[in-house]
């Protein structure tokens, strides 16, 4: 392999890297917002993790 096929490797992995870590932040934000909604209507945390907040993301 030379150089810059190095590079455009690095390049791809780091990207990839930085999409995984973007994907798994948009998750938590919805998350929290949803919790954040939820706690007005169910006050108390415990039967608010009880219910469970699923995550569906179109495929």
């Amino acid at each position: 392999m030379d150089t810059y096929s190095l590079i455009a490797l690095g390049i791809i992995v780091v990207l990839l890297l930085i999409l995984l870590f973007l994907s798994q932040l948009f998750r938590n934000l919805i998350r929290k917002q949803i919790d954040d909604q939820m706690k007005d209507m169910i006050p108390i945390k415990a039967i608010r993790e009880r219910i469970g907040i699923r995550i569906k993301l179109r495929k």
